[in-house]
């Protein structure tokens, strides 16, 4: 692994008009986890009052794994009442209001996405079960076609979500090009299903499927099938994330360090989550990845 060390120093730190990019081998650094069997398929990881909370994607039961954010043990199961996971792929949070995006679509062909919300309870029982509390259906506001293209062609595919100022704002999974669309939601909107409005498009040259605010710092977490990223973006106006600064960070090999789904950002440390893999020669387990946040400074 050590070669692939060498070839990231001669891709390090450069500035490329008003983007950063610099690196980061998670396939060396010392702070990880391999992850339950339970969550070999954790497709999120958010941060709360010193735990993480995470949950499988499509396939996976109606349930929110809380996580010691120390090294990644399941410490409460959290079953939701009266649901189904047909794909949850993001958490995002506002205070102790836990949101669930069923929104994954791989075939683009989904007029049934849904964002669910719940309340992280109090309770450290093991196992414990709650209601949601409130169920919003969406729709992209320029997604006309709904017919099946095959798997991998959509741009319409989002694993990637934040709150931030009295909304959701969604990140698709651009198949055709590698770049990701901004949608905005309201979620005081009166119609159903409510437009996510389209707000902007950015290159990030991957697959983006996981994303985190904190302190207007917006950050988002994608791979191709060669390498994973880490995206940042700054000094925004107008809940317009794109038009700021960039820094793009090669986090390392797809093959060494899986598919990273899941980021979740603190003052000090910044949890990356990657779903078990099995891709060619290539196994990875499902492993959580904790950095120290400056390391991506």
């Amino acid at each position: 692994m050590k070669a692939i060390t060498v070839f990231f120093c001669f891709i390090s730190i450069i500035l490329y008009g008003q983007i950063e990019k610099n690196f980061i081998d998670l396939s060396e650094y010392p702070n990880k986890h391999i992850l339950s069997s339970l969550i070999n398929e954790t497709s999120a990881v958010e941060y709360y009052k010193n735990y993480l909370y995470t949950c499988n994607d499509s396939g996976g039961k109606a349930e929110v794994y809380k996580l010691n954010s120390s090294n990644g043990n399941v410490l409460q199961t959290i079953k939701i009442k009266g649901i189904k996971n047909v794909d949850w792929e993001e958490l995002a949070r506002k205070g102790d209001t836990l949101y669930i995006g069923d929104f994954g679509n791989n075939l683009g062909i989904r007029k049934d996405l849904t964002i669910y919300s719940i309340k992280l309870p109090s309770d450290y029982s093991q196992i414990i079960e709650v209601p949601i509390l409130e169920k919003f259906r969406f729709i992209f506001e320029d997604q006309k076609e709904f017919s099946n293209q095959g798997s991998y062609q959509t741009n319409f595919d989002c694993e990637a979500f934040i709150y931030y100022k009295n909304k959701l704002h969604l990140f698709t999974k651009r198949w055709s090009d590698f770049q990701t669309t901004h949608y905005e939601l309201d979620l005081k909107s009166s119609k159903i299903p409510i437009i996510a409005k389209k707000i902007e498009t950015f290159d990030t040259e991957c697959l983006i499927t996981g994303s985190d605010i904190h302190k207007d710092t917006l950050y988002l977490i994608g791979y191709t099938k060669e390498t994973a990223y880490v995206w940042k973006f700054y000094d925004f106006f107008e809940n317009k994330f794109f038009n700021g600064k960039a820094q793009q960070s090669l986090i390392g090999l797809t093959g060494a360090v899986g598919q990273t789904e899941g980021i979740a950002v603190t003052d000090n440390y910044i949890y990356i989550t990657g779903e078990e893999m099995n891709y060619s020669l290539f196994h990875v387990n499902p492993t959580l990845y904790i950095l120290n946040k400056e390391e991506l400074n």
